[in-house]
């Protein structure tokens, strides 16, 4: 999976233009055209080595053809091990699934960020923010909670939110994100959790902003 972004990289903009390109049944033809040569002899008896190379040539299909939300958003796993349908259109319905629940998460995100409007003041910019970062968690939660990847999936979509409303995601606040998120191994967080994990990612993005602007002022 060597073509995902890392977190920290500027990805939000790709992703939101690229959210309409998602067409399930032009995806489902063209995997059936990869993997209906490639199962033909059965994927319960393939070994270990056979199972990933047919991973990375699903992946290496989905980037090229499912849209760059795909190659930048998706950081979930493809469906491994034996469908409960077996054959080619099990393995298909399985994909599908997982992308249809990744892609409907990030149209999620993209609709609620688009109605995000952070005001000027950093005091009514830090509360506003606050607020904004316990919603998407609540959205990753609802989407993903269930998941032993939820943090990751919570890092990555408030990282999204901060690049949305313009707000670069420096060294320091990176770290604040992932102090702020440390202790949510598995579960989603409490509401008093994530109020308190809201309230400090906020504020550590007022101050980068205000400490930004400051250096901006000095360099001119």
């Amino acid at each position: 999976m060597s073509r995902k972004k890392h977190r920290g990289e500027d990805t939000w903009a790709l992703i939101r233009e690229s959210l309409d390109d998602f067409r399930p049944a032009q995806l489902a033809a063209r995997l059936r055209e990869y993997l209906a040569p490639r199962l033909a002899s059965g994927p319960r008896h393939a070994d270990e080595r056979s199972r990933r190379a047919l991973l990375e040539g699903v992946d290496a299909l989905l980037s090229e053809h499912a849209g760059a939300w795909y190659t930048h958003g998706f950081h979930g796993d493809l469906p491994q091990g034996a469908p409960s349908e077996p054959g080619v259109e099990g393995h298909i319905e399985r994909i599908l699934s997982t992308l249809g629940v990744a892609h409907e998460w990030l149209c999620t995100l993209d609709t609620y960020f688009r109605s995000v409007a952070l005001p000027p003041d950093d005091e009514d910019r830090a509360a506003v923010l606050s607020d904004a970062v316990r919603r998407v968690l609540e959205l990753t939660s609802e989407a993903h909670g269930e998941e032993e990847a939820w943090p990751p999936h919570a890092h990555l979509g408030l990282g999204w939110l901060l690049e949305s409303q313009g707000i670069r995601r420096t060294e320091r606040l990176e770290q604040a994100l992932h102090e702020a998120l440390a202790d949510f191994t598995r579960a989603a967080p409490s509401p008093e959790e994530a109020r308190r994990a809201a309230d400090t990612i906020a504020l550590a993005a007022v101050k980068e902003e205000s400490a930004g602007r400051y250096r901006d002022e000095g360099v001119s």
